[in-house]
């Protein structure tokens, strides 16, 4: 072929699925063309098309270098289903909002190259380097960004921003995510506040409520900011609901995620009182006192939920039914799991800012809550652990053990993450439990978790993903 010609490579979403060994969402019949201007100079750069069929509207992305193809690919086509829930196929904004964007925005285009690269790097060293090269480009496309007061507005940049706090959480071991979140929050305020219908803010909200309950302080937004007002004529009555209608499109009523969000907000009071709880004036009355309100409430809301997710029975996919569940209906299922396995995870959470080295004896409700969660573990199927949100409750159960070798191996062998189908990991919150095990073991006395965290330097953070959980 000349160097004029041109080169065109096709890519059906359910292809890429199927090779990594997923379940395919029914219905998705996505696909993506990227077409290169081809020259005899490898490193020339190249414009890349982004279509989708159903409206066959091609997005052009200009002088993107050849070699970044590749992970403007990975990052279309894997990354963006697993930044939020898992095996997001349909209906997604970060593929049909987000992308395109990065036609005019360079630092929204390295930032997902980044993001992608990072990914690959854990299997593959090779795109370590890519991945630092693409991370600088976006920090210094935000930069210059920024100075424009309509462009800082923008969910290009937003979006960037973001990007490069989930590049800090799967990718490196410093704690520059917390700056990154810190930034986006400053860019939601200099919009005009978080909407509850924005799928940016949703993004921003997980990141920000599970990173409170590890970081400490409570989220960088006050209030419920993720909630929308109560909706005082629904059937059921007055009730928060902040779900984006049909995102993700198996959970098309947004119930799986309104009880998670009603969750988020004891997650969030949680947060406060155990950095209260840790200050050096603190007040055991007034710790224990808050706490007792906010178990009563959590105790409250579930009782409330409906039978369907607090009966669930842990072996539901070893059920015979008279049709088996389509993709649908399993994705909701395991996310019921999820919602239940991150519920036991803030019971034994609120037990550990009151009885945090076991001065008093185990709690017989922390005890349950482990059993729940192990139990929980032992039935989801290997690497479904992390994007399902089972994480949360797994370490907060990790946390929790003492000297318990089976429960130790089981969750040793549930924290390790599948690079093939996440793009988060867990491996920094699993050498925190080791230490922690370690000492525990070795000198037979209960440690606090926050210390060893403390001491070794590290983040671990809680984030739902459908309710998936990522480290920090």
């Amino acid at each position: 072929m000349s160097g004029r010609g041109s080169l065109m490579l096709h890519c059906r979403v359910s292809d890429i699925r199927s090779q990594l060994g997923r379940r395919e969402t029914k219905g998705s019949e996505k696909r993506l063309w990227w077409r290169a201007s081809r020259s005899s100079a490898t490193s020339s750069p190249v414009s890349l098309a982004f279509l989708k069929s159903e409206r066959c509207t091609p997005f052009q992305f200009p002088n993107v270098n050849r070699a970044t193809i590749p992970y403007i690919h990975h990052f279309i086509t894997f990354c963006c289903r697993f930044l939020v829930y898992p095996n997001d196929s349909e209906g997604n904004p970060f593929q049909e909002e987000l992308v395109p964007l990065a036609v005019q925005s360079p630092a929204l285009l390295h930032a997902m190259a980044a993001v992608a690269a990072g990914h690959l790097s854990r299997g593959q060293n090779q795109h370590q380097f890519a991945a630092a090269k693409h991370y600088s480009l976006a920090l210094r496309g935000l930069t210059s960004t920024l100075s424009d007061s309509a462009s800082a507005k923008s969910d290009a940049t937003l979006g960037a921003c973001l990007l490069l706090c989930v590049y800090e959480i799967s990718h490196s071991e410093n704690g520059l995510w917390q700056q990154h979140l810190q930034g986006a929050r400053d860019l939601i305020l200099y919009r005009g506040g978080p909407k509850t219908t924005d799928y940016l803010s949703r993004f921003f909200s997980l990141l920000d409520v599970s990173g409170s309950l590890f970081a400490g302080g409570g989220p960088l937004l006050e209030g419920n900011y993720w909630l929308d007002d109560d909706i005082p004529n629904s059937p059921e009555g007055n009730k928060a609901r902040s779900a984006i209608p049909n995102w993700p499109a198996y959970d098309p009523e947004g119930d799986n995620e309104n009880h998670f969000h009603i969750l988020m907000t004891f997650m969030a009071r949680m947060s406060r009182l155990s950095a209260e709880a840790l200050a050096v004036d603190a007040d055991p009355v007034k710790i224990k006192v808050a706490a007792a309100e906010i178990r009563a409430d959590l105790n409250r809301w579930w009782l409330s939920c409906p039978d369907d997710l607090k009966e669930q029975s842990n072996d539901w996919r070893q059920q015979v039914r008279e049709e088996n569940l389509t993709v649908s209906q399993t994705l909701q299922e395991e996310g019921m799991s999820s919602i239940r396995s991150c519920m036991f995870g803030c019971v034994i959470y609120l037990n550990h800012i009151l009885n945090p080295v076991f001065r008093e004896p185990r709690s017989p409700e922390v005890s349950e809550a482990i059993k729940e969660i192990l139990e929980i573990a032992r039935e989801t199927p290997e690497g479904y652990g992390l994007e399902m949100g089972l994480y949360f409750g797994l370490f907060m159960a990790g946390i929790a053990v003492f000297n318990e070798t089976e429960e130790e191996d089981l969750l040793r062998s549930k924290l390790k993450a599948d690079q093939r189908v996440s793009i988060y990991h867990a491996d920094r919150a699993l050498e925190l439990l080791e230490v922690l095990w370690g000492r525990q073991h070795r000198y037979g006395v209960k440690y606090d978790w926050r210390e060893v965290q403390n001491q070794m330097g590290i983040q671990v953070v809680p984030i739902k993903s459908m309710l998936a959980w990522i480290e920090l």
